[in-house]
């Protein structure tokens, strides 16, 4: 009988301590039980909370093509970025996306090239007589290889990568 009453003595003992540790100092952060109101959403003007109707699109939505043969048909290269004098631009965005795959030139040999399978040669003559709808979609919605950029990369800088590829195309002797 002497050893339960120890053996409680000590558990309490313990009990004790372990609950000395558990006073708030007021520096923590409390613990709310019902937060119904105190996290509510705030109200935004001009906001709706309800949800579009089932099958609504946007007004600033683009419509991509399903296939890159179709994008090859009708995707064409913005006037405005054809006309303009932006390589500049174009080159900083080649080089922040693509030469770790595709290499400086756009040969395919990139700084990857011994961890993964080679990208491909944008500069060989298969890639010549593809138009400029079917390189848009391989950066956007990628290949079986190569991974989608559409979430990171605007269409409108797209586009001038597209143009980037052609001036790599036009160094490498494509006429």
């Amino acid at each position: 009988m002497a050893r339960i009453t120890r053996g409680a003595a000590v558990l309490g003992l313990l009990a004790a301590l372990a609950t000395a540790g558990c006073k708030y100092d007021g520096t923590g952060t409390k613990m709310q039980w019902a937060p119904d109101m105190a996290d509510s959403p705030a109200n935004k003007a001009q906001r709706s909370y309800l949800d579009p109707p089932v099958g609504a699109v946007a007004m600033d939505a683009i419509f991509y093509p399903k296939s890159p043969e179709e994008a090859e048909k009708t995707l064409i290269m913005p006037p405005e970025i054809a006309q303009a004098d932006n390589m500049e631009k174009a080159k900083t965005l080649f080089n922040t996306f693509c030469i770790p795959c595709h290499g400086p030139k756009g040969d395919g040999i990139g700084l990857l090239g011994e961890f993964y399978p080679r990208a491909a040669d944008l500069t060989n003559q298969i890639y010549w007589s593809r138009r400029d709808g079917f390189f848009f979609y391989r950066i956007t919605f990628g290949s079986a290889i190569m991974p989608s950029y559409g979430y990171a990369i605007s269409p409108h800088e797209r586009w001038l990568i597209v143009k980037y590829v052609r001036h790599l195309q036009a160094q490498a002797g494509r006429k």
